[in-house]
Protein backbone atom coordinates (compact mmCIF):
# COMPACT_ATOMS: atom_id res chain seq x y z
CA UNK A 1 0.00 0.00 0.00
CA UNK A 2 1.23 3.57 -0.78
CA UNK A 3 2.76 5.74 2.02
CA UNK A 4 0.20 8.15 1.43
CA UNK A 5 -2.71 5.95 2.58
CA UNK A 6 -0.42 5.12 6.10
CA UNK A 7 0.40 9.04 6.35
CA UNK A 8 -3.86 9.32 6.30
CA UNK A 9 -4.46 7.96 9.72
CA UNK A 10 -0.99 8.35 11.61
CA UNK A 11 -0.38 11.82 9.82
CA UNK A 12 -3.45 13.07 11.36
CA UNK A 13 -3.98 11.55 14.92
CA UNK A 14 -5.73 14.78 16.26
CA UNK A 15 -8.13 14.52 13.40
CA UNK A 16 -8.50 10.91 13.78
CA UNK A 17 -9.15 11.52 17.75
CA UNK A 18 -11.45 13.86 17.92
CA UNK A 19 -13.81 11.73 15.63
CA UNK A 20 -13.26 8.92 17.67
CA UNK A 21 -14.01 10.43 20.67
CA UNK A 22 -17.08 12.23 19.57
CA UNK A 23 -18.57 9.10 18.21
CA UNK A 24 -17.34 7.41 21.38
CA UNK A 25 -18.88 9.76 23.54
CA UNK A 26 -22.26 9.08 21.48
CA UNK A 27 -22.48 5.71 21.46
CA UNK A 28 -21.75 5.32 25.37
CA UNK A 29 -24.56 7.64 26.15
CA UNK A 30 -26.86 5.20 24.48
CA UNK A 31 -28.46 2.61 27.15
CA UNK A 32 -26.63 -0.67 27.89
CA UNK A 33 -23.86 0.17 25.78
CA UNK A 34 -20.51 -0.90 26.32
CA UNK A 35 -17.62 0.35 26.28
CA UNK A 36 -16.25 -2.37 24.11
CA UNK A 37 -19.14 -1.74 21.84
CA UNK A 38 -18.62 1.68 21.69
CA UNK A 39 -14.85 1.34 20.80
CA UNK A 40 -15.78 -1.09 18.15
CA UNK A 41 -18.65 1.17 16.44
CA UNK A 42 -16.70 4.43 16.66
CA UNK A 43 -13.75 2.54 14.84
CA UNK A 44 -16.63 1.75 12.17
CA UNK A 45 -17.91 4.66 11.42
CA UNK A 46 -14.36 6.09 10.89
CA UNK A 47 -13.96 3.46 8.41
CA UNK A 48 -17.45 4.22 6.77
CA UNK A 49 -17.12 7.75 6.78
CA UNK A 50 -13.68 7.70 5.10
CA UNK A 51 -12.12 8.79 7.78
CA UNK A 52 -9.65 5.94 7.35
CA UNK A 53 -9.56 4.15 4.34
CA UNK A 54 -8.70 0.72 2.91
CA UNK A 55 -4.84 0.12 3.70
CA UNK A 56 -4.91 3.27 6.56
CA UNK A 57 -2.69 2.22 9.49
CA UNK A 58 -4.58 2.19 13.30
CA UNK A 59 -2.79 4.36 15.88
CA UNK A 60 -1.13 1.54 18.48
CA UNK A 61 -3.13 -0.19 20.93
CA UNK A 62 -1.89 1.42 23.40
CA UNK A 63 -2.32 5.08 21.70
CA UNK A 64 -5.55 4.08 21.30
CA UNK A 65 -6.58 3.44 24.58
CA UNK A 66 -5.43 6.56 25.92
CA UNK A 67 -6.71 8.33 22.87
CA UNK A 68 -9.99 7.34 24.20
CA UNK A 69 -9.39 6.76 27.24
CA UNK A 70 -10.48 3.23 27.89
CA UNK A 71 -8.34 -0.10 29.05
CA UNK A 72 -6.30 -1.46 26.51
CA UNK A 73 -8.21 -4.92 27.14
CA UNK A 74 -11.22 -2.98 25.93
CA UNK A 75 -9.54 -1.98 22.59
CA UNK A 76 -8.16 -5.40 22.00
CA UNK A 77 -11.41 -6.61 22.33
CA UNK A 78 -13.24 -4.28 20.06
CA UNK A 79 -10.08 -4.93 17.21
CA UNK A 80 -10.67 -8.44 17.76
CA UNK A 81 -14.16 -8.53 16.59
CA UNK A 82 -13.39 -6.15 13.74
CA UNK A 83 -10.80 -8.73 12.76
CA UNK A 84 -13.40 -11.82 12.80
CA UNK A 85 -15.69 -9.84 10.35
CA UNK A 86 -12.55 -8.70 7.61
CA UNK A 87 -12.49 -5.15 8.34
CA UNK A 88 -9.01 -5.05 9.74
CA UNK A 89 -6.04 -6.90 9.46
CA UNK A 90 -4.00 -7.39 12.63
CA UNK A 91 -0.09 -9.13 12.77
CA UNK A 92 2.28 -9.02 15.87
CA UNK A 93 5.05 -6.45 15.22
CA UNK A 94 2.87 -4.74 12.07
CA UNK A 95 -0.22 -3.53 13.70
CA UNK A 96 -3.98 -3.11 12.75
CA UNK A 97 -5.13 -1.80 9.16
CA UNK A 98 -8.32 -1.00 7.34
CA UNK A 99 -8.19 -4.43 4.85
CA UNK A 100 -8.09 -3.31 1.60
CA UNK A 101 -10.56 -6.01 0.09
CA UNK A 102 -13.51 -7.80 1.78
CA UNK A 103 -12.63 -10.71 3.43
CA UNK A 104 -13.06 -14.46 2.60
CA UNK A 105 -16.15 -16.32 3.27
CA UNK A 106 -16.92 -17.97 6.45
CA UNK A 107 -15.16 -21.27 6.46
CA UNK A 108 -18.40 -23.20 6.72
CA UNK A 109 -19.21 -21.85 3.12
CA UNK A 110 -18.32 -23.54 -0.17
CA UNK A 111 -19.32 -20.10 -2.16
CA UNK A 112 -19.52 -16.72 -2.27
CA UNK A 113 -20.88 -13.61 -3.96
CA UNK A 114 -19.31 -11.02 -6.03
CA UNK A 115 -20.66 -8.02 -7.41
CA UNK A 116 -21.12 -8.11 -11.01
CA UNK A 117 -19.77 -5.44 -11.66
CA UNK A 118 -16.49 -5.63 -10.54
CA UNK A 119 -16.09 -8.67 -9.00
CA UNK A 120 -15.34 -7.35 -5.55
CA UNK A 121 -16.68 -9.46 -2.33
CA UNK A 122 -19.90 -8.04 -0.04
CA UNK A 123 -18.07 -5.72 2.31
CA UNK A 124 -19.48 -6.38 5.96
CA UNK A 125 -18.35 -2.89 6.70
CA UNK A 126 -22.02 -2.37 4.73
CA UNK A 127 -23.85 -4.55 7.46
CA UNK A 128 -27.03 -3.13 9.75
CA UNK A 129 -28.41 -5.17 12.31
CA UNK A 130 -32.20 -3.73 11.34
CA UNK A 131 -33.95 -5.99 14.51
CA UNK A 132 -33.56 -8.88 16.95
CA UNK A 133 -36.32 -10.89 18.41
CA UNK A 134 -38.54 -13.41 19.24
CA UNK A 135 -41.19 -14.72 16.56
CA UNK A 136 -43.60 -17.45 16.79
CA UNK A 137 -43.84 -17.74 13.03
CA UNK A 138 -43.26 -21.50 11.68
CA UNK A 139 -40.87 -21.95 8.71
CA UNK A 140 -38.41 -23.92 7.33
CA UNK A 141 -36.30 -23.20 10.31
CA UNK A 142 -38.88 -25.19 11.91
CA UNK A 143 -38.17 -28.48 10.39
CA UNK A 144 -34.75 -27.99 10.60
CA UNK A 145 -34.25 -26.32 14.65
CA UNK A 146 -36.94 -28.52 15.85
CA UNK A 147 -40.52 -27.22 17.23
CA UNK A 148 -40.37 -24.58 19.82
CA UNK A 149 -42.91 -22.05 20.95
CA UNK A 150 -40.86 -19.57 19.58
CA UNK A 151 -37.01 -18.57 18.00
CA UNK A 152 -34.81 -15.76 18.41
CA UNK A 153 -34.54 -13.93 14.60
CA UNK A 154 -31.99 -11.68 13.83
CA UNK A 155 -32.45 -9.47 10.78
CA UNK A 156 -29.60 -7.86 8.61
CA UNK A 157 -28.83 -5.70 5.52
CA UNK A 158 -25.78 -5.07 3.36
CA UNK A 159 -25.59 -2.26 1.04
CA UNK A 160 -22.91 -2.12 -0.91
CA UNK A 161 -22.76 1.20 -3.13
CA UNK A 162 -24.46 0.97 -6.29
CA UNK A 163 -26.26 -2.05 -5.81
CA UNK A 164 -29.44 -3.43 -4.49
CA UNK A 165 -29.24 -4.47 -0.76
CA UNK A 166 -28.62 -8.15 0.91
CA UNK A 167 -31.13 -9.13 3.26
CA UNK A 168 -31.07 -12.23 5.86
CA UNK A 169 -32.42 -13.50 8.83
CA UNK A 170 -30.84 -15.99 11.19
CA UNK A 171 -33.15 -17.77 13.51
CA UNK A 172 -31.73 -19.52 16.94
CA UNK A 173 -33.30 -21.84 19.90
CA UNK A 174 -33.56 -18.91 22.68
CA UNK A 175 -32.74 -21.99 24.94
CA UNK A 176 -28.90 -22.42 23.24
CA UNK A 177 -28.63 -18.67 23.92
CA UNK A 178 -30.36 -17.29 26.73
CA UNK A 179 -30.40 -13.23 26.57
CA UNK A 180 -29.79 -13.14 23.28
CA UNK A 181 -33.28 -11.56 22.13
CA UNK A 182 -32.53 -8.70 24.79
CA UNK A 183 -29.61 -7.00 23.00
CA UNK A 184 -29.95 -4.37 20.78
CA UNK A 185 -28.89 -4.21 16.71
CA UNK A 186 -26.18 -2.09 18.23
CA UNK A 187 -24.54 -4.78 20.13
CA UNK A 188 -24.12 -7.20 17.01
CA UNK A 189 -23.20 -4.80 14.84
CA UNK A 190 -19.54 -5.80 13.02
CA UNK A 191 -20.11 -8.41 15.16
CA UNK A 192 -19.23 -11.95 13.73
CA UNK A 193 -22.40 -13.49 15.13
CA UNK A 194 -20.84 -17.19 14.28
CA UNK A 195 -17.94 -16.75 16.80
CA UNK A 196 -20.28 -14.22 19.22
CA UNK A 197 -22.41 -17.53 19.80
CA UNK A 198 -19.21 -19.47 20.73
CA UNK A 199 -17.30 -17.13 23.11
CA UNK A 200 -20.77 -16.07 24.83
CA UNK A 201 -22.76 -19.14 24.77
CA UNK A 202 -20.61 -22.22 24.00
CA UNK A 203 -22.02 -22.47 20.76
CA UNK A 204 -19.71 -24.03 17.89
CA UNK A 205 -20.65 -24.05 14.82
CA UNK A 206 -17.95 -26.46 12.78
CA UNK A 207 -20.10 -27.19 9.14
CA UNK A 208 -22.85 -26.02 7.13
CA UNK A 209 -25.90 -27.22 4.39
CA UNK A 210 -27.08 -24.89 1.66
CA UNK A 211 -29.84 -24.98 -0.81
CA UNK A 212 -29.77 -22.87 -2.78
CA UNK A 213 -32.29 -21.24 -5.43
CA UNK A 214 -33.72 -19.00 -7.75
CA UNK A 215 -37.03 -16.72 -6.51
CA UNK A 216 -38.27 -13.20 -6.63
CA UNK A 217 -39.27 -11.06 -3.56
CA UNK A 218 -42.45 -10.96 -2.51
CA UNK A 219 -43.90 -8.21 -0.77
CA UNK A 220 -43.33 -9.08 2.55
CA UNK A 221 -40.07 -9.18 1.90
CA UNK A 222 -39.09 -6.67 -0.11
CA UNK A 223 -40.50 -4.38 2.72
CA UNK A 224 -38.53 -6.15 5.47
CA UNK A 225 -35.21 -5.15 4.07
CA UNK A 226 -35.58 -2.33 1.00
CA UNK A 227 -35.99 -4.99 -1.71
CA UNK A 228 -38.14 -4.12 -4.67
CA UNK A 229 -41.07 -6.34 -5.26
CA UNK A 230 -40.76 -9.09 -7.51
CA UNK A 231 -37.45 -8.42 -8.14
CA UNK A 232 -35.14 -11.51 -8.81
CA UNK A 233 -32.98 -12.71 -6.03
CA UNK A 234 -30.89 -16.12 -4.60
CA UNK A 235 -32.98 -17.12 -2.07
CA UNK A 236 -30.10 -19.40 0.07
CA UNK A 237 -31.18 -21.31 3.10
CA UNK A 238 -28.46 -22.31 5.13
CA UNK A 239 -28.63 -24.85 8.13
CA UNK A 240 -25.28 -24.64 10.31
CA UNK A 241 -24.76 -27.52 12.77
CA UNK A 242 -22.37 -28.22 15.06
CA UNK A 243 -19.64 -31.13 14.95
CA UNK A 244 -22.20 -33.64 16.46
CA UNK A 245 -24.37 -32.48 13.83
CA UNK A 246 -26.65 -30.69 16.29
CA UNK A 247 -28.53 -27.68 15.04
CA UNK A 248 -27.35 -24.63 15.94
CA UNK A 249 -28.92 -21.66 13.77
CA UNK A 250 -31.10 -21.48 10.45
CA UNK A 251 -30.11 -18.61 8.21
CA UNK A 252 -32.53 -17.62 5.08
CA UNK A 253 -30.97 -14.81 2.93
CA UNK A 254 -31.65 -12.72 -0.25
CA UNK A 255 -29.30 -11.81 -2.78
CA UNK A 256 -30.72 -9.60 -5.90
CA UNK A 257 -29.21 -11.99 -8.73
CA UNK A 258 -29.11 -8.45 -11.09
CA UNK A 259 -26.07 -7.71 -9.03
CA UNK A 260 -24.60 -10.46 -7.79
CA UNK A 261 -22.64 -13.80 -9.24
CA UNK A 262 -22.25 -16.85 -7.01
CA UNK A 263 -18.94 -18.03 -6.98
CA UNK A 264 -17.91 -21.66 -5.65
CA UNK A 265 -14.68 -22.73 -4.19
CA UNK A 266 -12.69 -25.52 -5.54
CA UNK A 267 -12.80 -28.05 -2.57
CA UNK A 268 -9.85 -30.36 -3.02
CA UNK A 269 -9.40 -33.40 -0.46
CA UNK A 270 -6.02 -33.98 1.29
Amino acid sequence: MADDASDRATGGPDDLGAFLHRRLRANLAQPRRTKRSAVRLALTAAIREAVLGPGDRLPPETELAGMLDVSLGTVQAALRQLQQVGVITRRRGDGSKVAVKAADDSPIWHFRFARRRDGGGVRLINQTVLRIDITADRGAWTEFLGPRPAYVRIRRRYDEPDCRPIGAEMFLDPALAPGLSQLTPADLEMINIRVHLFEQFGIETTGAEHRVQTATADAETAARFGIAPGEAVFEIHAEAFSADHRPTYFQRIYVPSADYVLLFRNLIAR
